[in-house]
């Protein structure tokens, strides 16, 4: 009988591969007899492996008056043993490659002088590391014995002064190389959706090793990520492990190599070889209703995910008893010799069995408690094990449970909103994961979120509370530990994969960037000698930002307030008359309020008119570091439109975009009673811009309106008419019925020159009485965009803008504005952004940074269908301007829009506790219209 060669789908052939290993696994307590029964089975068969391999005449003779052929019993006796082994975790790793590294010829790196924070968070001043042959020689600090290399080694030194580094980041939850970007139909590979469940699938067989992510991502200092199969499906299949570096193939990429099946050795050198880590994606929620919804056979509910759930695994089972059954009779040669059928094989529930025998970390996608609690329900029914529960964003609501089952959580910092089992989360998830001792990994899953920027989830976390040791370990060490490859990843150690990031700054830090990605000893990826230059700067911090104090109400503040005296402010952007200014900084500026006016700002002058508020009985508020800046004003997407983007009822509609003659008005649509609009004002955002929604060319007519009114009849809500007129060309590929970009351009035109009589805004616009605002990425889209300005005179801008830099000088010259969204402009996740400007340590510039250099209008929106990111607007535009600009910061959400659009500045203030361009500062007030609107406002509940 040919001999089976798979890959997959029988249980895995020993490969040896150093550090395969698994976390261990919790057992239920019927899993307990079942522990007993399998160890007794391997006491039986080491003890019956001596007369297999022993030329014994009975056995002979069983091969010959049996059906089943020498080769099928071999290969079945070998499956049998394989059963009884478990993944492990291997200890003797790093000592064992030292050893091994000793003989082998090459150059050492030696990093000098580091700050190393290692991947529990642990701080090592003066640090020097090695690095030889792929792995981590030496790692010592300045106290011991220094390096002296001799005459002729090739040894090269790294002097980085006292700068940061890590060990490379680890995203355990990716879709890179199987959602290639730009995204495209012909390489979504991601979930095999012909059958709800597919078990069978594997990461392996659609990865993509030239995906232009990897090396972007690398960028970000992510070196390894677990790719998983998507989570359209109830069981989607299996993912693998890759170091994020370019190679010809997908073993290039592999940190384990997958290994071949079939009637091998089980040995090397006289020793078994370990079983490697494998890792299954299953999935529950929302996703696999809305796929299957339309399908025969479901599931359109919960309910029938659990059949499908539970039709899979009895599926298994049954496979896994039959397998049992021939084991035990092929462990005794009476046994042998009633032997009729080989091993029985399953191409399509092997990987389950092997779910079910402790082979497969089991990683689960889900966000509601009652999801979770289903899986738990399934893996109780058929004794497996959780490894990871991810996104999981309502874990909260049981983590007792999650703890007690030694369940991990794999989630965000902060993305939530477009459905309902997102929609309503906590900014504390990850603290209060960490406080109650769960373990908790943080992710991006890209491309839902750009993986080069995880190191920025663990950033919003620490700002939310997360300690910087749990921040750092939970995209470093935890995850590394949750794979299985503890022994190799997430440390600076000796015998570890030499993977390592050297920082401008803190990595907790606003904007941080890596100056040097490492790879298996090898440079990744490098910036600039003027960017390492830059970052030897005093701004550039070493130590981590604080975390955000509480939500405390602090001091005298009251909503409703009209005279107020607050001191204690050390930066202020805001004038005695209430409107912008230059940058005042001092030790303790104090600001007056009276009858709703702000009457002085600093200190000095100010100090009578504070007397006389305090003898007419006007309440002091004192702050610790005030920063008082006016109101932030952004554009987006949705917001006051949508609330749950796939849930219709709760959106204002979508248009078809073609109904030139009747442009549609934001102004008569925006609804005050969604979280989005909450959560961006208890964030500073005072002022919003939304067009129409629609799925064409044509949004609309935008209005600016204010996030904190509770209606459009509060004083001074009522949305402003006219802000701008919206078109959107290109394509997302989201929409096949788009018209083409020619149509939309041609009509463009039209309506600017030649049909302006169709309706009076379009003969406002083109005198240039009215924006026009062009939601584009694409650089010829937006080189016509160019010509039409100096064609009509029109205010055209830009939105978007991914490829805008490549025009830069002609959008200066012709004066045509840019706002960039993504504030970042660069995620290349559809194919008319693909030239965007990817930024340090890859380029010198982001983007937007090229064009502000070039002197084009640059501004910040929030684009992102999610509508959840406004909120981080201020960070993104300090990430932008750098750490000693905050003057271009706050004019990238503030003044810039208000004079590309035209608005009228804002009289709105906020001041903050802390800087609010880092991590770790927190809104104290808002001030409106004449009075105290919020007071110290939590971030998830009301304000006070």
């Amino acid at each position: 009988m040919e001999k089976v060669n798979h890959r997959r789908h029988a249980s895995w052939d020993a490969c040896y591969e150093e550090g395969a290993g698994p976390k261990t696994l919790q057992l239920s307590t019927r899993s307990r007899s079942l522990l007993l029964s399998v160890v007794v089975a391997v006491l039986t068969t080491l003890f019956l492996s001596n007369h297999w391999h022993a030329a014994q005449p009975h056995d002979v003779d069983a091969v010959d008056n049996h059906r089943i052929s020498a080769a099928e019993l071999e290969y079945g006796l070998s499956q049998c043993a394989l059963n009884q082994q478990r993944p492990t975790v291997d200890k003797s790793l790093p000592p064992a490659r030292l050893a091994q590294v000793r003989h082998r010829p090459g150059g050492r790196t030696v990093l000098r002088n580091a700050t190393l924070v290692d991947g529990d968070g642990t701080v090592t001043p003066g640090c020097h590391i090695e690095m030889q042959g792929g792995i981590f020689t030496r790692v010592y600090t300045s106290d011991e014995a220094p390096l002296h290399p001799s005459a002729g080694e090739d040894v090269t030194v790294v002097e980085l002064r006292g700068r940061v580094v890590t060990p490379g980041l680890v995203d355990i939850h990716s879709h890179a190389g199987v959602r290639m970007t730009p995204q495209l139909w012909a390489t979504e590979d991601v979930t095999e959706t012909s059958f709800q469940v597919t078990p069978w699938g594997g990461a392996i067989d659609g990865l993509k090793p030239h995906d232009p992510a990897i090396p972007i991502i690398a960028a970000g200092g992510v070196t390894t990520s677990l790719v998983l199969t998507g989570a359209k499906n109830v069981i989607s299949g299996e993912g693998l492990v890759i170091k994020m570096k370019q190679a010809d193939s997908v073993l290039g990429l592999v940190l384990q190599e997958p290994c071949a099946r079939g009637g091998e050795t089980h040995e090397t050198h006289g020793k078994p070889k370990p079983k490697p880590q494998r890792y299954l994606k299953m999935a529950a929620g929302e996703n696999q209703k809305r796929q299957f919804q339309n399908t025969p056979g479901g599931p359109v509910t919960r309910i029938g995910e659990s059949y499908w759930f539970r039709r899979a695994y009895e599926a298994a089972r049954r496979v896994k008893a039959e397998q049992d059954r021939w084991c035990d009779a092929a462990a005794s040669p009476a046994g042998r010799r009633r032997l009729t059928s080989e091993y029985p094989r399953s191409l399509e529930w092997q990987t389950l069995v092997d779910v079910l025998r402790g082979d497969m970390r089991v990683h689960v996608h889900g966000y509601e408690s009652e999801d979770l609690l289903a899986v738990l329900d399934h893996a109780d029914e058929f004794a497996f094990n959780v490894t990871a529960f991810h996104h999981a964003l309502h874990s909260d609501q049981v983590a007792a449970v999650i703890k007690a089952r030694g369940i991990a959580i794999v989630g965000f910092s902060d993305s939530w909103g477009d459905k309902q089992e997102l929609y309503n989360v906590s900014s504390y998830l990850p603290r209060r994961m960490a406080d109650q001792g769960i373990p908790f990994a943080l992710t991006r899953d890209h491309p839902a979120e750009h993986g080069r920027w995880l190191a920025y989830e663990a950033q919003i976390a620490h700002h939310y509370g997360l300690d910087a040791a749990h921040a750092i370990a939970s995209i470093i060490g935890e995850p590394a530990r949750l794979l299985g490859l503890e022994n190799r990843l997430g440390y600076v150690r000796p015998g570890y994969d030499a993977d390592l990031v050297v920082w401008d700054r803190h990595p907790l830090r606003v904007g941080a960037t890596p100056l040097a990605v490492f790879i298996d000893g090898e440079t990744s990826v490098r910036a600039s000698d003027s960017f390492w230059d830059m970052s030897e700067g005093a701004v550039y911090g070493r130590e981590a930002p604080a975390s955000r104090p509480s939500d405390d109400v602090g001091g005298a503040c009251r909503v409703g307030q009209s005279d107020l005296v607050v001191r204690g402010i050390t930066t202020s952007f805001i004038g005695a008359d209430g409107t912008r200014t230059a940058e005042a900084k001092g030790s303790n500026l104090t600001v007056v309020i009276r009858a709703g006016e702000i009457i002085c700002v600093g200190q000095g002058p100010c100090d009578n008119a504070a007397r006389q508020a305090a003898d007419e009985g006007v309440p002091s508020v004192d702050l610790q570091d005030g920063h008082m800046l006016p109101g932030l004003t952004i554009v987006t997407r949705q917001h006051g439109l949508a609330e749950m983007r796939q849930e219709p009822s709760t959106t204002d509609g979508y248009s078809e975009g073609s109904d030139f003659a009747h442009p549609l008005s934001t102004r008569f649509g925006i609804k005050f009673d969604g979280i989005h609009l909450e959560k961006s004002y208890r964030a500073g955002v005072t002022r919003i811009v939304t067009p129409p929604l629609t799925t064409g060319f044509l949004h609309g007519i935008s209005a600016l309106f204010r996030s904190g009114a509770k209606s459009v009849l509060d004083a001074g809500a009522l949305p402003k008419p006219d802000a701008a007129l919206h078109f959107t060309i290109g394509h997302d590929g989201k929409n096949p019925q788009t018209p083409s970009v020619t149509a939309q351009m041609s009509m463009l035109r039209d309506l600017l020159t030649t049909d302006r009589h169709l309706h009076p805004v379009y003969q406002r616009a083109a005198r240039g009485d009215l924006p026009v605002v062009v939601h584009t990425n694409n650089k010829d889209v937006i080189a016509h965009v160019v010509a039409l300005k100096r064609e009509t005179g029109a205010h055209l801008v830009i939105m978007g803008g991914a490829e805008a830099h490549l025009v830069a000088a002609e959008l200066a010259a012709a004066d045509v504005p840019v706002i960039v969204a993504p504030f970042w402009g660069c995620e290349r996740l559809f194919f008319d952004g693909q030239h965007c400007l990817p930024g340090p340590p890859l380029t010198d510039a982001l983007g937007p940074q090229a064009l502000l250099a070039a002197g084009v209008r640059v501004a910040i929106a929030n684009w992102d269908e999610t509508n959840n990111h406004i909120r981080n607007s201020i960070w993104e535009a300090g990430w932008l301007a750098g750490p000693a600009n905050h003057s271009l910061a706050l004019d990238l959400v503030s003044r810039n829009i208000e004079d590309i659009l035209r608005l009228p500045p804002t009289r709105d203030v906020v001041l903050y506790e802390g800087n609010p361009f880092e991590f770790g500062a927190r809104v104290a007030l808002i001030f409106e219209e004449g009075k105290v609107r919020s007071c110290y406002p939590d971030v998830d509940g009301l304000s006070h």
